[in-house]
């Protein structure tokens, strides 16, 4: 039978040495009945607490005190106004190899806490609490001086004695595979009778059969390489030599024959009547639309005939049509002379060639020579235009552009550069995208060719370019810049395999 006895299991010896639940009730006689006060001080050198973390430090150590005004003191007025508007730094560099700095912490829970210190006077059986600082101190290993040119140059003689000691013990007990590598290096080692500086004949050898001035010519011929692939781009050609961007593109080269050209364009007074009257000049171009009011209130002719041309090579690229079967990719095809008359000497455009000859005045209609001037210029083939050809109608159009400011002046006022920087020519490229039918990334290509930086529009020029959007609209729009000297880019030698 079952013995009905029920049996306790035994401790573990680790059991029975528990710590107790309990605590000791300390005996309320030990300690007298003290008075309690706070001491009032607003001296910014008040106690300190200082903490170490994970760093041992010894207690014969002195840290110098540094103290400067808080930029941001609190307004609190139970705090010790000396601790809330100074700030403590402790600063030590007693040890050998380390330096001590300490700091008040701003980031730990326990910052945002006030710290006291209890000076107990046995006497008068009083407590007074002080407001003190807490710091941490932490240490950082010194770094080392740099070696003085004596000590290395002694450096070098011990290596030297250090290596001849060892080719020595090489010659005296080494094997002979060893004494013959010690010789090798010592034949390499050694030096010409020759006075210093002087070249041996292998050495003049080798120098004369290396090609002089190596790396002048790599970099001329690089440049060289660059010249002939932007001379070969479809652009107008850049003057490098320019002292001011307005040059590096000057209207004699853009415009066919120059001013006489500009002179001679019809529509001017239609566009002058108009803003002169208090009504809007509607084009096709959105690009023109949206300057000719400001270019004829600012009284300069010399924009208001540059806008006219512009307007004719932006009437020019819209007149043309797709090429057929037998032509190349993007080519494009021109319309009957009397066709292309019709469509650039209309003031406002949108004249089609099934308009009649009696729509445009004879004093109104764009001289024949200028006609033969734009079509020897962009289209040397006749009746038809390549890709490239096509390119550089827009290239020019947009070389143009950059000669009208985006606040035009009159010659010789106070402001000369109509809004722009004294070292730059800007325009907004988004009206010329939108009326030559391009993508952002083809009329940033176009402006970057022309050696343009395309980027975002400063917050200095918000007013400037019609911005009322702030940052999120500036975000969105791109300015094109040309500065001196002219950066085009890069030709590229292809991409890592």
């Amino acid at each position: 039978m079952g013995s009905d006895k029920i049996e306790k299991k035994r401790k573990r010896a680790s059991d029975r040495h528990e710590r107790p639940s309990k605590k000791t009730a300390l005996d309320p006689r030990e300690l007298p009945p003290l008075a309690v006060s706070v001491l009032k001080d607003d001296s910014e050198l008040a106690p300190v607490i200082t903490t170490t973390p994970g760093l041992k430090t010894s207690g014969n150590i002195n840290l110098k005190p540094y103290v400067k005004n808080r930029a941001a003191p609190s307004s609190s007025s139970s705090r010790n106004q000396g601790i809330v508007s100074s700030e403590l730094l402790l600063q030590s560099s007693e040890h050998p190899k380390l330096d001590f700095v300490g700091r008040e912490s701003n980031e730990d829970a326990d910052s945002q806490l006030k710290h006291y210190v209890a000076v107990l006077d046995a006497e008068k059986k009083t407590w007074e609490f002080v407001e003190v600082r807490r710091m941490v101190v932490r240490g950082a290993v010194r770094t080392l001086k740099h070696v003085d040119e004596e000590e290395s140059e002694s450096e070098d003689e011990m290596v030297k004695n250090i290596r001849a000691q060892r080719t020595e013990l090489t010659n005296t007990f080494g094997t002979k595979q060893s004494r013959k590598a010690a010789q090798s290096m010592a034949e390499n080692a050694q030096l010409s009778n020759a006075p210093a500086g002087a070249a041996v004949a292998a050495e003049t050898a080798i120098l004369s059969a290396m090609p002089t001035d190596s790396a002048t010519d790599l970099a001329s011929k690089a440049a060289a390489v660059q010249a002939q692939v932007q001379a070969a781009k479809p652009v107008p050609q850049a003057n490098l030599e320019a002292s001011h961007p307005s040059d590096v593109y000057p209207i004699d080269n853009l415009v066919p024959n120059g001013l006489a050209t500009l002179r001679q364009l019809p529509g001017l007074k239609d566009w002058t009547g108009s803003v002169n009257a208090g009504e809007a000049v509607s084009t096709t171009s959105r690009y023109v639309s949206r300057r000719v009011e400001a270019v004829v209130h600012s009284g300069n002719t010399t924009h208001l005939q540059l806008l006219r041309f512009i307007f004719v090579l932006l009437e020019f690229a819209r007149s043309l049509r797709s090429g057929g079967r037998d032509s190349g990719p993007g080519s494009k095809r021109l319309p009957t002379r009397d066709d292309l008359r019709r469509v650039l000497s209309s003031s406002t455009g949108g004249a089609t060639a099934k308009d009649e000859d009696e729509t445009t005045p004879a004093t109104a209609t764009l001289p024949d020579p200028i006609i033969d001037a734009i079509r020897r210029r962009f289209a040397p083939q006749g009746s038809s235009m390549s890709k490239n050809d096509v390119t550089l109608l827009h290239t020019t159009i947009c070389a143009l552009s950059l000669h009208i400011p985006p606040q035009p002046e009159r010659d010789g006022g106070a402001s000369t550069q109509g809004g722009n920087a004294s070292n730059e020519l800007a325009t907004d490229p988004s009206d010329l995208r939108d009326d030559l039918r391009l993508d952002n990334a083809s009329i940033t290509q176009y402006f970057r060719e022309l050696g343009c930086r395309v980027d975002k529009p400063r917050e200095s020029e918000f007013a400037k370019w019609g911005i009322k959007g702030g940052k999120a609209e500036a975000a969105a729009r791109r300015v094109a810049r040309l500065k001196i000297p002219v950066e085009f880019p890069r030709v590229s030698r292809g991409g890592r395999r």
